[in-house]
């Protein structure tokens, strides 16, 4: 029988996501499974690495099923997933303490620590990024002074998408564009920094080996293929952040291109040609050789949406279920009552600090401007134009940088609701265009597994191929020009209150 099809799997933060794909790029079925994350005390985020299995081999076995296809048809399969991610694996592979996840805000003392004993300007020389508790060197030196015994017993520290591709094919791995979320990275050789690892005194040893994102790292095991219903022998890929997974989808292939990713967060992602060595931004590396990412990341914008959902949304959870509708749907139809400013209320969406361009710890949340006029739907709103406020935020700081943006594609469970779509538009005063598939990083693990097997030549090949678009939106100039108005206090806002924010969190350690 003809292997033909490609499977891409994302571990997201909110849940994983398994898409079967054609070799054309079209969707033949998907399937999407939820899990929890744990806050144990402020600023900790952790999630349980057996859920991430649980979910893939739930997801797996549910696409097979829907495409009414054999498991034998799969060519090869990539995994992306949430970034950065802290997990330390024993000798067996089993996970020696839960994963401290990218919004992991715990290790804000060793960051002190390598401001002194490291320096910024070096990890920007070298690495590139500011130093703050979103990359993993100060997680896994938090762990080391922590947790002494289970450092010592950690064979290697394993990223989310790591983590399933040993659990599919038993080989240690680390995708490249992960190398500069580390902070322990040579950004232009592509490789570790010895002189990085060595001056943090972290093990070299319990580093994973580097491999290109379209390299093929290893196959699906028998004892794999078990759990997860794939055949044995699949080949399976080093993969990549989901970030770059979904660059990929969006075509983000040359200088300037640029994409949006919203889901738990929201990323702004801009091809460049040279390393981010800075720190105002984010610097990942491409899957495409010789290319590179220039990251704006925020924190919780879909984020925010879900605790809305979940908190406030009980109407719409219930509708759903009879309706066969998804909440967020329902949630976006009532956006849709409110009007530009969504009734002159704006939203701070740092509902668990904030990554660029503020770089906040402290920051949280804010309704401004609720009045007894304020409806349901104008919260719902202002939560969409809040990110779109970060966003346009972000793509300010870049072009301070000398990366400009002339359209968006926006990509990734965010892009799914057409007003949030036009809100964007509207704010940014860009035209975005959405992919057909519209699955986020899936497609890009398909693309990136399709290269791996030598069905495209190259990855810009297939891309050209495996990505199609669907829809537009056109920014209207009076919103735009609005918008603006409000955009102007939404930095103030921060401004304003960012002293508060710390005394907040004081309070917080305190009672804590």
């Amino acid at each position: 029988m003809m292997k033909e099809l490609l499977l891409g799997i994302d571990i997201g933060t909110t849940s994983t996501k398994a898409v079967l794909f054609n070799s054309y790029g079209e969707i033949l079925a998907q399937s999407l499974h939820e899990y929890q994350t744990s806050y144990p005390y402020p600023g900790w985020a952790e999630q349980n690495p057996t859920d991430w299995w649980d979910a893939a081999c739930k997801t797996v076995h549910q696409v097979i099923d829907l495409s009414n296809r054999s498991p034998s048809e799969i060519a090869a399969l990539g995994v992306s997933c949430q970034a950065p991610t802290m997990l330390a694996i024993n000798n067996s592979g089993e996970p020696l303490y839960p994963a401290m996840i990218w919004m992991d805000r715990r290790s804000e003392p060793q960051c002190g620590w390598l401001e002194e004993k490291v320096g910024a300007e070096k990890i920007i020389k070298i690495n590139g990024g500011r130093i703050d508790p979103y990359y993993l060197a100060s997680k896994i030196l938090w762990f080391k002074v922590n947790k002494p015994e289970l450092y010592k017993q950690t064979k290697c520290f394993l990223q989310a998408n790591g983590f399933i591709v040993y659990k599919l094919t038993n080989r240690i791995s680390m995708d490249v564009s992960h190398g500069p979320l580390t902070q322990l990275f040579n950004s232009r050789e592509q490789n570790w920094s010895n002189q990085l690892v060595e001056i943090m005194q972290i093990d070299p040893m319990k580093l994973p080996p580097v491999y290109p994102c379209a390299t093929i790292v290893g196959e699906v095991t028998e004892r794999a293929s078990v759990d997860i219903g794939l055949e044995p022998g699949t080949p399976v890929v080093a993969g990549a952040v989901d970030g770059v997974a979904a660059a990929l989808e969006a075509g983000v292939t040359e200088v300037g291109d640029a994409a949006e990713m919203t889901g738990q967060s929201t990323v702004l992602l801009i091809c460049n040609d040279q390393p981010y060595l800075d720190d105002l931004l984010i610097p990942l590396i491409h899957a495409i050789p010789n290319k590179y990412l220039v990251i704006g990341a925020m924190v919780s914008t879909g984020g925010a949406l879900r605790w809305f959902r979940d908190q406030l949304g009980g109407v719409e959870i219930e509708a759903a279920k009879l309706t066969g509708l998804d909440a967020f749907d329902l949630l976006s139809m009532e956006a849709r009552n409110s009007s530009v400013g969504a009734n002159s209320l704006i939203f701070l969406p740092y509902m668990f600090g904030e990554r660029s361009p503020i770089w906040d710890s402290s920051a949280r949340g804010v309704y401004f401007g609720i009045s007894l006029a304020t409806r349901k739907e104008d919260l719902i709103r202002a939560i969409m134009e809040g990110s779109a406020y970060g966003l346009k935020h972000n793509v300010e700081i870049a072009a301070l940088s000398g990366f400009f943006i002339n359209q968006l594609i926006c990509v990734g469970g965010g892009a799914k609701s057409e007003i949030w779509n036009q809100i964007k538009a509207d704010v940014l005063g860009k035209h975005i265009k959405i992919p057909s598939t519209a699955t986020g990083a899936p497609l890009g693990d398909a693309i990136l597994a399709a290269v791996a097997i030598d069905l495209y030549s190259n990855i810009p090949e297939a891309v050209n191929s495996m990505v199609h678009f669907s829809k537009a939106y056109i920014p209207d100039p009076m919103n735009t020009k609005l918008y603006e108005k409000y955009f102007s206090i939404y930095k103030n806002l921060y401004s304003d209150l960012k002293k508060e924010f710390k005394k907040l969190a004081e309070v917080d350690n305190e009672i804590s």
